[in-house]
């Protein structure tokens, strides 16, 4: 076989083809057979998709109840003032500190404003030691500069 006849064999490709049979025909026919009780009646297949749908809404629903109910409990749950052994304690140091030098007014309001952060957060978690270190470490700082502030002046 040479080119030439390849490509005339080619040509004859591009011709309509009529089917060998009328699909269509059948097509029709399955349809009208078709009763409508048999299109209603679940399939195997329906079923199990069916219940997989109502698994999925039952555990959203399941969920979202836990998370509504762990959410009210929070909310209904009072909080217990803890005993704060440190703030509790009637001592000048823990008195709010205003110092004379302006320099100083700063430093002050900021051992105040961390102090007060500190004690609403123990107030959450009482017996939280790192809390509690910290709430030491902070008065422990603001006494030491008092310190110096009274050896500069005095």
């Amino acid at each position: 076989m040479n080119e030439f006849e390849w490509l005339r064999q080619m040509r004859d490709l591009n011709q309509p083809v009529a089917p060998r049979d009328d699909l269509w025909a059948r097509i029709d026919a399955a349809i009208d057979n078709a009763t409508p009780a048999a299109a209603e009646t679940p399939t195997p297949i329906r079923r199990a998709r069916h219940r997989q749908v109502w698994a999925l809404a039952a555990s959203v629903a399941a969920v979202m109840v836990l998370a509504g109910g762990i959410v009210w409990h929070m909310h209904t749950v009072a909080p217990v003032a803890p005993p704060i052994a440190i703030a509790s304690k009637p001592n000048p140091e823990n008195a709010p500190w205003k110092p004379s030098d302006p320099r100083f007014a700063g430093a002050a309001v900021e051992f105040g404003a961390a102090r007060m952060e500190l004690q609403q957060a123990m107030q959450q978690a009482p017996d939280s030691p790192a809390l509690q270190r910290l709430l030491q470490r902070t008065e422990q700082q603001q006494t030491q500069l008092r310190e110096q502030l009274e050896k500069q002046a005095g």
